[in-house]
């Protein structure tokens, strides 16, 4: 079942229901990309937490720092590499569908081969910039808390500072977060990477920032709520009913990989739409998947074909 390109007048709830449309038109590569990738990731999230907890209650504090150290290595490279997966196989998969492209499941997880340093590469300058934008909010809250610790009425001087620092702090991640998702499914279906996708996602998320920024915002909200529900009730314990941690434990893990799933399949979407907006024709993409897939085909043939001659 092939699908027209997202339209450019798709608003916040048009995002959504194309999500759902996306989803049950090619039901059985999404089901298939969602055990074998998006469960994993889901499980690797969850787990964290309960790990990091067993090991701050359970280790000494000698081994403790050598435990956790060890774990959240093992835990970010886990989350890093099925993270990376699961975008390229969905956003690959969403493009496919626009493009009237027939593709198999081997075919979307084989794309990871052919793009996962540019998206290293992408990820990398994301988590660059957030740094350093987090980096110089914090530096000026801690200014100027130093420069009026002394003064009387100071609590509150840096109360409404921090306030007033917080609103513009939390707008620009919002809108950081638009061109960070752009970027990430512009590094899979374009030739580009890095700095230079992060500029054109500047450019193409204009005039259809206000909807994408309420769907992400929506999207983050409820995962956030999923990870404190599961930390509060089945972690820490306010549960005290054995049946009970399993049921809502249960739930999280599901409710949590839907989200991943439909958080990957909108950013695609609105990546699409802004094109759409933009008038930018999407033939080139199609280009784009043809040469892609036909290289990693040819790759494998001539693997076999080494195998056999040997």
């Amino acid at each position: 079942m092939n699908r027209e390109p997202a339209n450019k007048s798709m608003g916040f709830f048009g995002m959504y229901k194309e999500s759902f449309k996306v989803t049950f038109s090619r039901k059985k590569i999404f089901s298939q990309i969602t055990l074998a990738i998006l469960l994993p990731l889901t499980i690797i999230l969850l787990s964290q937490i309960q790990v990091s907890y067993f090991i701050r209650n359970r280790n000494n504090a000698k081994s403790r720092g050598i435990v956790t150290a060890i774990t959240e290595i093992i835990y970010a490279i886990l989350n890093l590499i099925f993270t990376l997966l699961s975008t390229s196989s969905v956003v690959y998969l969403v493009a496919c569908i626009y493009t009237s492209r027939d593709v198999t499941f081997k075919g979307v997880i084989g794309v990871f081969a052919k793009v996962w340093g540019k998206l290293i590469v992408t990820f990398l300058w994301c988590l660059l910039i957030v740094v350093i934008y987090t980096g110089v909010a914090v530096g000026l809250f801690l200014w100027f808390f130093v420069s009026v610790n002394d003064e009387r009425q100071g609590g509150n001087k840096v109360l409404i500072f921090g306030i007033c620092l917080f609103v513009p702090f939390f707008i620009g991640l919002i809108y950081m977060e638009n061109v960070w998702s752009v970027a990430i499914v512009m590094s899979v279906l374009e030739n580009v990477c890095g700095r230079k996708a992060l500029g054109k996602s500047m450019k193409l998320i204009r005039g259809k920032i206000f909807a994408s920024s309420a769907v992400f915002l929506t999207l983050h909200i409820a995962s956030a709520g999923v990870i404190f529900a599961f930390s509060l009730l089945v972690v820490y314990g306010f549960l005290s009913s054995l049946v009970g941690k399993i049921f809502v434990g249960i739930a999280c893990y599901l409710v949590l990989m839907v989200l991943i799933h439909f958080t990957l399949v909108i950013q695609t979407i609105v990546y699409f739409v802004c094109k759409s907006y933009h008038n930018e024709d999407v033939s080139n993409i199609a280009k784009h998947l043809d040469v892609g897939y036909a290289n990693l085909g040819s790759q494998r043939d001539d693997i076999q074909m080494q195998r056999a001659s040997v």
